[in-house]
Parts: C-alpha cells; sequence; structure tokens
C-alpha cells in the first residue's frame, strides 16, 4: 500500500506522462487493490468528470455525474477529511443531479467531521430556501449568525444575505402566498399558467429598458444644473449618474423579482420534482415556453434525470415535505 505522499507523486506521474483515458485505467486497476485508498478514489472521481477547459466549462452527463458520485462517497468514507471531495460531491448533487435530499444528508455527515466548518449550514439553508420551507431555513440561519463572521468567505456573506432577504420576505408574507409547488390547488399555479408562455425578464433587459431611462434623465438634469461649472460640474455630474445608477438598482430589486415571480416559483417547482423524483408541474405549464427557458439554464445531467422523472410519471402527494431533520 501506498502512503499518501507516494500515491499523490504516482499520479502526478501519471498526469504528465499518459493520456487521460489510460491515467483512468491504471487508477482503476490500483484501487482493486488498495481498495480504502481516499486519494486515489477522489482522483477516479476526477477523471470521470470531462476536463476543466479554460473555455467554457463542459458539464458532464448523467452517467459521468453517477460514476464521480460514487467514486466521492467511497474517497470521503476512507478519508474524511478530503474537504475538495465533499465540495464536489456536494456541488454534483445539487446543481448536477438535483439530489437536494442526499445533498443534506451529505452535508450534515460533514459537519460531525468538521464540525467547525459553516459550509455544511450554508449549504443546507440554501436549499431549504429552495424548497420554501423557510422555517427550517431560517432555524439553520439563526445558527448562522451566532457564528464568528471572519469564518465565511465573502461570496458566502453574499449568497447568505441574499437568502436572508428571502426568509424575511416570506416572514412578512401570508402562508398561502408561499408557493408549495407540491399542492396541485395552490394559488400561484394559476398565475403561473395564465403567463406560461412570458419568458423570465433577464437582469441585462432590466438594467437596460427599466433602470437607465431614469439614470439618463437624471443624468441630464444634472449636466444642465452643473455645466456651468466647467471641469469641476462634470466630474459631479459624472458622480451623481454613477449614485443614481447603483441607487437605482437596489431600490428596483422588488420590482425586478416580481416581474420573475412566476419564474422564481416554476424553478421551485423543478427543485421539488429533482427532489421527490416524482413530478408536480400541469403538463399545460410543461408545454409552455416558460418552462422550456427554465430547462435552459439547467445542466445535461439535472435535463436528463429529470426527463427520466417525467416520463416516470409518478404524481407528487401534496403533504411532501423534506425528510431532513434538523440536527
Amino acid at each position: 500500500m501506498r502512503t499518501r505522499q507516494e500515491t499523490l507523486e504516482w499520479i502526478a506521474e501519471l498526469r504528465g506522462n499518459e493520456a487521460r483515458e489510460d491515467v483512468l485505467e491504471l487508477i482503476e486497476s490500483a484501487l482493486n487493490e488498495d481498495t480504502e485508498n481516499g486519494i486515489l478514489w477522489a482522483e477516479a472521481a476526477d477523471l470521470y468528470l470531462p476536463p476543466r477547459s479554460r473555455g467554457k466549462p463542459i458539464d458532464p452527463d448523467l452517467s459521468q455525474c453517477a460514476k464521480a458520485l460514487r467514486c466521492l462517497r467511497r474517497a470521503v468514507q476512507s478519508d474524511p477529511s478530503m474537504d475538495e471531495a465533499w465540495a464536489l460531491g456536494g456541488l454534483l448533487m445539487v446543481d448536477h443531479l438535483g439530489m437536494m435530499e442526499d445533498a443534506l444528508e451529505w452535508w450534515s455527515e460533514y459537519s460531525v467531521i468538521n464540525p467547525d466548518s459553516p459550509v455544511p449550514l450554508v449549504e443546507q439553508v440554501a436549499i431549504m430556501a429552495r424548497y420554501g420551507e423557510f422555517d427550517k431555513a431560517s432555524t439553520i440561519m439563526n445558527s448562522i449568525e451566532s457564528l464568528d463572521r471572519e469564518m465565511l468567505s465573502n461570496s458566502q456573506k453574499r449568497r447568505l444575505e441574499d437568502i436572508k432577504s428571502n426568509i424575511n420576505n416570506a416572514a412578512k408574507s401570508d402562508e398561502k402566498d408561499v408557493f408549495r409547488p407540491q399542492d396541485p390547488n395552490h394559488p400561484r399555479w394559476e398565475k403561473i399558467s395564465k403567463y406560461r408562455n412570458q419568458k423570465p425578464v433577464s437582469q441585462t433587459y432590466f438594467l437596460f429598458f427599466i433602470v437607465s431611462p431614469f439614470v439618463f434623465m437624471i443624468g441630464f438634469i444634472a449636466s444642465a444644473a452643473l455645466s456651468p461649472y466647467g471641469a469641476q460640474g462634470q466630474i459631479a455630474t459624472f458622480l451623481t449618474i454613477l449614485i443614481a445608477f447603483y441607487s437605482l438598482t437596489r431600490v428596483s430589486e422588488p420590482l425586478f423579482r416580481w416581474m420573475n415571480r412566476n419564474a422564481t416559483d416554476l424553478d421551485r417547482a423543478l427543485d421539488i420534482e429533482m427532489a421527490s423524483g416524482k413530478t408536480c408541474i400541469p403538463e399545460t405549464i410543461r408545454e409552455g415556453r416558460l418552462h422550456k427557458k427554465m430547462l435552459s439554464f439547467r445542466p445535461p445531467a439535472w435535463l436528463e434525470r429529470h426527463q427520466r422523472i417525467v416520463t416516470d410519471g409518478q404524481r407528487i402527494s401534496r403533504r411532501w415535505a423534506s425528510g431532513y431533520e434538523l440536527k
């Protein structure tokens, strides 16, 4: 059996001298003899996935994701300290496979191994918010807020601010206004059906056609008022435009969310279908442009698994809820 350092050196040598397919074959052969080598399992998972590229990343298909995830499970089982394997496994489960119930348990297991890490809580609160289970999300958020803020990365802080905003908005709303896709009689289904052929508003479109005209008017007025002051007036006009653009963008965020409410709700329905393995979206909506547009944002493996769920045709129970219990 190789030591950790010997394994890393051997893999580096293979990577430098052999083709990718040959490296995978040699590592699979090595795993037959050393089945508890976490580094080899993690390397096999990486090789099952498409190679990294400098341009647009190549998304794995369902078969590649399944093989990689199987290897990652063995990797963390053999060596629980492999943070990168935990992270990649969580990414595959949520973003590429839609297996969010599995991801909740995955991060729960990681929290036992690394109880001081905020990552499991951040990932779990994000999933609960996507479900629309804001009571559970709020409980997890309270646990996160008790942590030292220095433990969180900037991206995690921004992500949590968005989630916290959604939780606060849900708390201010009536219970019936929180969309429950598993309920076929929920009033939001009628709205989504009515606008099923209306595509979501992109951020670029919103900024260009909604925010920019107001910024232009403010800039025009500022320019006319400050032009007598020469160069200082030009600088003041420029700063006024920047402040106006930033302020109007922040103030108009609720309007942007309102305009995309149907898309957001349909996105939640897709998440629920993937998490439960059963369907909840009416066929009339599934045939609309909005549904097709939302599917265009999903990766190939996700789409392949979702198509299998739709083809199977089992309807979700209106009482469905996440089976994950908060620890």
